[in-house]
């Protein structure tokens, strides 16, 4: 008998403890030292302190877990840098907790924007105390094999690593689109109203509803789209959100004329008619050459354009890129068609009313008349007259005549123009014109 021994319990030092899911306890667990009256020898306290570091250094270091308030900076993460960096610690004690709700917590706390994807699921034990938050998410997302990608400045996707895997596979392989050859341009595209959706287990169907009542586009579900969705987004532009939800749900989207967006199922995008009705095609059509009889857009116009009108810049090309398409004109409804056509009509109306500075020259070829050329430094002027009978020096580049023409050579007894434009379908046409010297 050892007779009457005194224990001491103490606690070593402050533990962050991590259960995983699958784990179950039968009784209490108690982190506890017994030693009698004589403490541990220092070699022994050397031992438990290491002990207790390494064990610290196996969470750290955990596959697919990253020390992210340490981690250098990564700009091929999706989520560089809002996941990145020193960020409030986060106490979390839960038993038996649902791994969403968990998720939300941490949401809640750092301000972030939260998705699930659908697969996610289950229950988190979990005890850690004073840890950075995103540390923590790193942590949780490891233990339950879970991934995260983010979108914008505050969206975080949660979805399972497979499925993550998957994804982006898939986009490697594929080939990015421009913009102007999107359907959506530019129903989906620019600066839209915030939007705010907060819903556990929403119907993925009302959830587009939803956005389609803030955004004011008329909407389209295939049958094929079902389900539902966690969310937690606080004043995201709709047509982010919208796009974050479809890549979650993996859906797609197309577009139609009339701003009418239809959702389906990736595979089973443009295999269904625009509307009813949109393969009966009664009036003829001539696949854009209806605006054939429309001025070009001249060269110098269009780089006035592109430097102070990005907006309607975006357009121009958008409709350049649909009416060269005879394949996407063939399959419109007759009624897509003619308000694709009346609205590019209207936009290069809109082109027409940009005006520039012109030279006193820009008129027509019969109201100016080369008198004369001479010699300046090597350097050879041509001499023009107005109707008005004043006179003007011309220099290789300066604009002249009616259609924004430059000067392209000055010869002894002619002048050569050159005028470029761009037509409907953003091909450039270039002319050349001829002034010859006047002979009385």
């Amino acid at each position: 008998m050892l007779g009457n021994i005194k224990l001491r319990l103490f606690l070593l030092a402050p533990l962050a403890l991590f259960v995983a899911s699958d784990v179950s306890w039968a009784g209490k667990l108690e982190v506890t030292q017994a030693i009698l009256d004589i403490a541990p020898p220092e070699n022994e306290k050397t031992a438990l302190t290491k002990k207790r570091f390494s064990d610290k250094d196996r969470i750290d270091n955990k596959d697919g877990s990253i020390d992210l308030s340490k981690a250098n900076p990564n700009d091929k993460d999706s989520c560089f840098p809002i996941l990145y960096g020193e960020r409030e610690p986060i106490s979390l004690d839960f038993q038996n907790a649902n791994i969403r709700n968990l998720f939300r917590i941490i949401s809640e706390f750092s301000g972030f924007n939260v998705i699930f994807s659908p697969e996610v699921s289950g229950s988190v034990n979990i005890r850690v105390l004073d840890m950075p938050w995103n540390q923590a998410l790193e942590i949780i997302l490891a233990n339950s094999n879970l991934g995260r990608e983010c979108f914008g400045n505050n969206v975080v996707r949660i979805a399972k690593r497979e499925t993550l895997d998957v994804e982006l596979a898939e986009k490697e392989e594929s080939v990015p689109l421009p913009k102007n050859s999107d359907s959506c341009f530019p129903v989906l595209y620019g600066e839209k109203e915030l939007v705010s959706l907060d819903f556990q287990n929403a119907n993925l169907s009302n959830l587009f509803r939803v956005i389609s009542e803030v955004s004011g586009f008329n909407l389209i579900l295939s049958p094929g789209v079902s389900g539902f969705v966690n969310i937690r987004m606080l004043d995201v532009p709709w047509n982010q959100a919208l796009e974050i939800i479809l890549a979650n749900s993996n859906l797609g989207r197309e577009c139609y004329v009339k701003g009418t967006v239809r959702i389906a199922n990736k595979d089973n995008l443009r295999k269904a008619p625009k509307i009813a009705g949109a393969e009966k095609k009664s009036i003829p059509r001539l696949l854009g050459k209806e605006l054939k009889d429309i001025p070009p857009v001249a060269m110098a116009i269009y780089k006035k354009i592109q430097n102070e009108y990005p907006a309607l810049l975006d357009k121009m090309n958008h409709f350049e890129t649909v009416f060269k398409n005879r394949e996407m004109l063939q399959e419109m409804s007759d009624e897509d068609y003619k308000e694709a056509l009346e609205n590019y009509k209207d936009i290069l109306k809109d082109v027409g009313e940009v005006k520039i500075t012109q030279t006193p020259l820009q008129k027509n070829y019969q109201s100016i008349r080369l008198t004369g050329v001479i010699l300046i430094k090597k350097e050879r002027v041509a001499l023009f007259e107005t109707s008005e009978n004043e006179g003007y020096s011309v220099r290789k580049g300066d604009r002249i005549g009616p259609d924004f023409g430059y000067v392209d050579d000055i010869q002894l007894e002619q002048v050569i123009v050159v005028e470029k434009a761009r037509d409907y379908l953003g091909n450039t046409i270039t002319k050349q014109h001829a002034i010859d010297l006047y002979r009385e």
